[in-house]
């Protein structure tokens, strides 16, 4: 409990966003097939375990943490997270990413490519994070081009006794803006496709 709450502690001092100044590309706004700014945890549920990761919600981002595990807990570590669909065009925007504010232990997104009864085809991983960063993966190089209906999934996971992560966004991306996005973590417009820009969060 101690540990737990020195993380959250920690977790929320860390996640406070960086002052962001305008580069030369000021009016460009990513173009992504489906995103998550993290305004909302109600648009992602627990996962159907039994070690659920406490949520919390600071504004656009989502804060999970894990504490002590059971005294019978079977594994060597442990993990949990959170879960959402999306339906998306990877033919078009075929790169998953997501950024982390803060990582204690590690975090990674697990991707369920659903059939047209909502049985899973197919798991694919994003890369891990051990520190703040970007996590992402080429859904392209794995799935034939087309539209696909997916379940994300936003994990956290670390040692028995405690783990952490926050997560910024989550957006599916051409390949074409993956090195921005890379560049320029921060940037916070994007706009659906055929949609408006978001504007600053």
């Amino acid at each position: 409990m101690v540990l737990t709450s020195v993380l959250l502690a920690t977790a929320l001092l860390q996640q406070q966003k960086p002052v962001f100044n305008q580069p030369q590309h000021a009016h460009y706004s990513i173009p992504v097939g489906w995103h998550d700014e993290l305004e909302r945890s109600s648009n992602w549920g627990p996962l159907n375990m039994e070690n659920k990761a406490q949520v919390i919600a600071p504004p656009g981002t989502l804060l999970l943490t894990l504490g002590h595990v059971p005294a019978n807990w079977p594994y060597t570590y442990q993990w949990s997270g959170v879960t959402q669909d999306a339906n998306v065009d990877l033919a078009t925007y075929p790169v998953l990413m997501a950024k982390a504010n803060y990582v204690f232990g590690y975090a990674h997104m697990d991707i369920d490519v659903l059939d047209g009864r909502g049985q899973v085809e197919q798991t694919l991983r994003s890369s891990t994070l051990n520190a703040p960063g970007l996590s992402s993966v080429d859904l392209g190089a794995s799935l034939k081009p087309g539209q696909y209906h997916l379940r994300l999934r936003l994990i956290v996971g670390g040692q028995n006794e405690g783990c952490a992560a926050i997560y910024d966004w989550v957006r599916f991306v051409k390949r074409s803006d993956v090195d921005f996005l890379t560049n320029n973590p921060d940037w916070p417009y994007v706009r659906m496709d055929g949609g408006m820009d978001e504007g600053w969060r």
